[in-house]
């Protein structure tokens, strides 16, 4: 689950700032037109107003990649056998996503570092007589 979570928390970033590039550019369009001042607007500078949302819209998608990123270290360790470090990894990094409001990944990072870092090594098999 961890996995899923790093692979979603990524890809879901990139479909995000993909779509938020193209929607500058049509914004942008919008405010070049002349209904701003007829709307008695003249003061709101829809250019700067955009900048600053594509702005932080890409600090989050940035954020939410560099997770993905740790989710996938997570579960390199998890991978290794080393669960409860690679389980307190993915939790520590689900809990930052869910405070960015990546809500899914977050979840699924979450419920996966939470099984990994409660769980117990299985034990090796002793061959019997």
């Amino acid at each position: 689950m961890i996995l899923i979570g790093g692979i979603l928390a990524v890809v879901l970033s990139i479909i995000s700032l993909v779509s938020t590039l193209f929607l500058r550019r049509a914004i942008e369009q919008i405010g070049r037109l002349d209904i701003w001042s007829r709307l008695g607007m003249e003061g709101l500078s829809i250019p700067l107003v955009t900048r600053w949302i594509v702005g932080l819209i890409t600090i989050e998608a940035i954020v939410a990649i560099v997770l993905g990123i740790v989710a996938f270290y997570a579960y390199t360790r998890v991978k290794a056998g080393e669960f409860k470090s690679g389980g307190l990894v993915a939790i520590i990094a689900a809990v930052i996503m869910l405070a960015t409001t990546h809500w899914i990944p977050g979840i699924v990072t979450l419920v996966g570092g939470i099984l990994c870092y409660t769980s117990e090594r299985p034990a090796t098999q002793q061959p019997t007589k």
